[in-house]
């Protein structure tokens, strides 16, 4: 049976994942989080899940699961359910109570819990067999889901994470225990409660315990478990990649089958050693290593796999009580780096500790060469680096490291660097560029934006030209079309935006009498009037969408029981390699507002072929029908359409009417009191204020009708 489930802090790595797995198994999750993370939450909710427009304690809810960085005596929505006798789990204690039912391997230990549970998914998923998964983390890619649910699996395999005190919960059919260390001791009073909570899960594993045979506390405290206990041997090397893939291969031989074999390639999970970006002389790297043994490892990931670099590490210290405990190994570790820079600490949710700060780490460096960041200029002051480490005889690896917010700011300082890479490659190609243009009115809301570089190519060469610089350098490109089905981010987008907005891109042509050719960048206003006039029918009811051809193919537009595939015969793209494909419409799948065209191809052109005629009587009658209809049916004011898509036995506008939304604001934007699938720019709407309505009127909606409501808009993230 289904519940309703309020996740707090749900933007998490952990929490994430495990809230994706409960809406795959039916049930209903509602999320909030004080820090959104915004790729995060688009995925969240492109598996149905609810984002509260504000801290709340939905109708009918069955229990509520908190992150750890949620003080349960101090949130009101805990206070409220308190009150209300409704359960407050922390994640670790749902995740135990989830996997009852099935067959748990838990992954467990200090150090690489969430790359070895995501190598084991990439290995069974590899050997096509059944089982359910929650990796405390994402792929790199984004193409391997973070969390399965699949009812008629037998096994679930979890990353159990010890630091919220929550491992004594769990029964696993069979555990790997990685490694011990003596790290989040304060959730569990001394070494010896911490210890005993881990030799209670041992005592609780049903088959199997696994453990590599260079960890002596846990080979220790599992040689008590002799029956169960199978030692992980000839696992000799630095590498930790490859150790984790050794362990994972063995570990899933012994359980499900020896015949198992490893993919050709692991994909992995984001921030390990993720490369950022990367030219002749730099690359930039960044880890969510934390804590003194990750780092050493890093060390010696980076000396085997970049040998000819001088090895620079920038690195934020996590947590008070972490750097309290190992301030001085944190230093040593530092100390072997060419370069070692230590950014202000990131306390996460604890709460001050008299004396402790990254002043603890930064004092016992010995290093010469170190050097103190501060977030407020962490951009300056790494601009001063780059342009002395520029002038080095040697190539130079530049590491951001910690598991606080260090990310967000090395994104910003590597961006510009690599938006420079950009610039000078456009200038040698010869491309004409913008940077820093103002496109507030390149969208039909008019929100105010830029794009960080705007181009415009002349011909498909040029296009293709840019689309290879682009992946050359890993830089994000996105077309923008006509701009009326997308929601921009305010201030910037980080991004190559691409117009396709020459002679080139809207031209036309009959290559036969019933075939017609046509570019990207045409108006449908304007395709329509030649199938039109040639007395053909099929296209008239779709003139009044304001789009480009191209975003009109990529999301099926359709009118008054049109579409825009119903007469298409087939489309040529451009793929991100710079390669063009012609895709035969019989290869592809069109659904409401929906089409299957391959991630990241761009449309350069589309085919139609025609057959049916009438009058161009027939065709001003309609027009002049169309006109009215709009006229009386569309509001009018700044806006993008409708906002989100209707489902097969309701129309969205009128559920959000009737959940008495229409009229409401929030700072410049407001819910069209026309027509509430529209939202209204009132002349200063930010994209924070048109997302809380779409967040507000999804919630509203499904509370009261129980319907999810999917957008039609494209949000747009910087």
């Amino acid at each position: 049976m289904s519940k309703n489930i309020c996740m707090l802090g749900i933007c998490g790595a952990g929490m994430a994942p495990l809230a994706i797995y409960l809406a795959q198994r039916g049930d209903v999750v509602y999320g909030w989080d004080d820090f959104v993370n915004l790729p995060v939450k688009d995925l969240l909710v492109s598996h149905g899940i609810i984002f509260m427009p504000k801290q709340l304690l939905p109708p009918n809810c069955d229990c509520v699961v908190r992150s750890s960085a949620v003080n349960e005596q101090s949130n009101s929505v805990c206070q409220r359910a308190a009150k209300d006798g409704i359960e407050i789990f922390r994640r670790g204690e749902f995740l135990a109570k989830i996997c009852r039912d099935r067959k748990l391997l838990a992954i467990v230990g200090s150090h690489g819990k969430t790359s070895v549970s995501g190598t084991c998914v990439e290995i069974l998923r590899h050997n096509g067999l059944a089982f359910d998964y929650v990796v405390g983390g994402f792929f790199k890619g984004n193409e391997i889901p973070s969390s399965t649910y699949d009812e008629k699996s037998e096994w679930i395999v979890a990353e159990v994470d010890e630091s919220d005190g929550t491992i004594e919960n769990f029964s696993p059919e069979c555990t790997i225990a990685l490694n011990y260390d003596d790290d989040h001791i304060c959730n569990y009073g001394n070494r010896d409660n911490f210890l005993k909570a881990f030799e209670k899960l041992f005592a609780q594993t049903k088959s199997t315990i696994f453990v590599p045979e260079d960890d002596i506390i846990f080979t220790n405290m599992a040689s008590n478990f002799e029956k169960k206990y199978v030692k992980i041997q000839g696992l000799n090397g630095d590498d930790f990649s490859e150790k984790n893939k050794s362990i994972a291969l063995f570990c899933m031989r012994r359980i499900f089958n020896e015949d198992i074999t490893l993919p050709d390639k692991i994909t992995g999970i984001q921030r390990r050693s993720d490369v950022m970006f990367k030219t002749e002389k730099f690359v930039f790297l960044n880890d969510y290593a934390h804590h003194p043994t990750e780092i050493n490892s890093l060390l010696k990931y980076a000396r085997a796999h970049y040998k000819d670099y001088e090895l620079n590490i920038v690195f934020q210290p996590h947590r008070l009580s972490r750097t309290k405990q190992y301030f001085a190994e944190f230093a040593a570790n530092l100390d072997m780096f060419d370069r070692p820079f230590v950014a202000e600490l990131y306390a996460a949710f604890e709460e001050k500790i008299e004396g402790v700060s990254s002043d603890l780490v930064f004092n016992e460096v010995k290093n010469p060469n170190k050097k103190f960041l501060t977030l407020s200029q962490f951009e300056t002051d790494m601009h001063d680096i780059y342009n002395g480490l520029s002038s080095c005889d040697k190539k130079q690896l530049v590491m951001f490291v910690g598991a606080g917010n260090i990310l967000h700011y090395a994104k910003a300082f590597v961006g510009k660097i690599a938006f420079g890479e950009v610039e000078e490659a456009f200038s040698q190609a010869q491309i004409k560029f913008a940077p820093f243009e103002d496109l507030t009115h390149a969208f039909s809301i008019k929100v105010p934006t830029s794009a960080r570089i705007r181009v415009n190519p002349a011909t498909r060469d040029e296009l293709i030209t840019v689309v290879n610089i682009c992946h050359n350098l890993g830089i994000r490109y996105v077309i923008i079309g006509n701009g009326t089905k997308i929601l921009p981010p305010d201030g910037m987008i980080n991004a190559v935006v691409i117009t396709l907005d020459s002679a080139h891109w809207k031209s036309l042509e009959w290559i036969e009498n019933d075939t017609l050719r046509c570019k990207a960048g045409i108006s449908l206003r304007d395709f329509c009037k030649s199938v039109s006039g040639k007395g053909f029918l099929g296209t008239e009811k779709l003139s009044y969408i304001p789009s480009h051809m191209g975003g009109a193919i990529l999301m099926n537009a359709g009118a008054h029981g049109q579409t825009i595939s119903d007469h298409l015969v087939s489309i040529e793209t451009l793929d991100p390699n710079g390669v063009i494909h012609t895709i035969e419409k019989a290869d592809l799948s069109f659904g409401y507002r929906t089409a299957s065209i391959p991630r990241n191809n761009i449309i350069l052109s589309a085919t139609f072929r025609f057959s049916e005629q009438a009058s161009q009587e027939y065709f001003a009658s309609m027009a002049e029908e169309l006109l009215n209809w709009r006229k009386t049916h569309q509001p009018r004011g700044i806006n993008f359409g409708s906002v989100f898509k209707n489902g097969d036995d309701f129309l969205a506008g009128e559920l959000i009417d009737r959940a008495g939304l229409k009229g409401t604001s929030v700072g410049g934007a407001a819910i069209s009191e026309e027509h509430a699938n529209f939202i209204i720019n009132r002349g200063n709407a930010s994209f924070r204020d048109i997302e809380k309505l779409i967040d507000l009127a999804r919630y509203m909606v499904y509370i009261k009708f129980g319907k999810f409501l999917r957008t039609e808009v494209n949000i747009l993230r910087a």
